[in-house]
């Protein structure tokens, strides 16, 4: 299973003098996609008196799902690219090490360091984490659009199509569309 599509809303900040919080979570959908099925699924982060703190929704790719029926909703959809240069433009070199690092968060899914795992799924490689690619094109966009300052952050919606492999750079091209940020994350 990859990540196939990610949605992040701050409802509201966290308390920086910490708290307890847990995340709810249900399926909401699965649909065929290609060559496997898409399964979406809603969150939300809230703390004891359910107050909501953000709302998640996940799209996981199922590589080679067959034999089953679309059931739910489904909430993902293209964002086009303007049609124009960019209007900022971000690089960042990701180290060779970048997959065993971001391990430490927690995903130790073999197929970012093994390469007999990222063959068994089809890639040349081990890629990158998809969190990770995430973390580092939103940390662009808030470089170039909000002075590096988290609180400005409302919410992202964004595709993972195609992977990063640790070591490669990753340009990050945005256009700004009134207040909404439109961003594409690319190698070279």
């Amino acid at each position: 299973v990859l990540d196939g599509e990610r949605y992040i809303e701050k409802v509201r900040p966290l308390d920086v003098d910490g708290g307890e919080l847990r995340l709810q979570q249900r399926l909401i959908g699965v649909h065929k996609r290609g060559s496997g099925a898409s399964i979406e699924t809603e969150s939300r982060l809230v703390d004891n008196d359910g107050n909501v703190f953000y709302k998640f929704i996940s799209g996981a790719f199922a590589l080679g799902a067959k034999n089953f029926k679309d059931a739910g909703v489904s909430y993902s959809a293209k964002v086009p690219i303007p049609d124009r240069a960019p209007d900022k433009i971000e690089e960042f070199k990701t180290s060779p090490f970048q997959a065993q690092i971001y391990r430490l968060s927690g995903d130790y899914n073999p197929l970012h360091i093994d390469p007999e795992q990222a063959t068994a799924f089809g890639f040349k490689k081990p890629i990158l984490h998809g969190l990770c690619s995430l973390g580092i094109t939103v940390r662009a966009v808030l470089k170039a659009y909000a002075d590096n300052d988290a609180d400005r952050f409302k919410a992202l919606k964004l595709r993972f199509s195609k992977p990063v492999i640790p070591g490669e750079t990753v340009v990050t091209e945005m256009w700004q569309e009134g207040n909404r940020i439109i961003f594409l994350g690319k190698v070279k």
